[in-house]
């Protein structure tokens, strides 16, 4: 029995629903992706802000991070260094790989790419109240976490 009392095969409808729902935003996140994120692609803006937010990141940790291929994130950040919004740093003793940060550019497109994205959100939930849109974070939050 679970907690609610319910039984686990009394789940798999809820289970399945999330699934479906979740495979959907997948499959549409291409098209969300440019319409956030018209600058930079939803790859390349959810990288700079890493490296933005932890100051030398290598692409070994992007890749170890997001799950990705070496040469996806490679090739990501070489469009980043060639759009003048990621400079390589030299290797440090002791660490394989460059140091990655931001440039001048690459922060601005950041804020110029955040501020879409919030005024994109705000506008898709503009109907929801605020403990909602707390609620969907949350559980959001604590799907990722459990997934892991």
């Amino acid at each position: 029995m679970q907690r609610d009392g319910r039984r686990p095969a009394d789940r798999l409808p809820a289970v399945d629903a999330l699934y479906k729902a979740l495979t959907l935003l997948m499959r549409r996140r291409s098209e969300l992706g440019s319409t956030f994120h018209p600058e930079l692609s939803l790859v390349g803006y959810t990288f700079l802000a890493e490296i933005e937010a932890v100051p030398g990141t290598r692409a070994t940790d992007l890749v170890a991070l997001f799950g990705l291929d070496k040469s996806t994130v490679s090739r990501q950040l070489n469009e980043l260094q060639a759009a003048g919004f990621v400079d390589r740093q030299a290797e440090r003793p002791g660490r394989r790989g460059y140091a990655l940060v931001a440039t001048a550019d690459g922060r601005m497109a950041l804020q110029r790419e955040a501020a879409l994205v919030r005024a994109r959100m705000s506008e898709a939930l503009a109907s929801w109240k605020i403990g909602e849109i707390e609620v969907l974070a949350d559980l959001v939050n604590r799907l990722i976490d459990d997934l892991r």
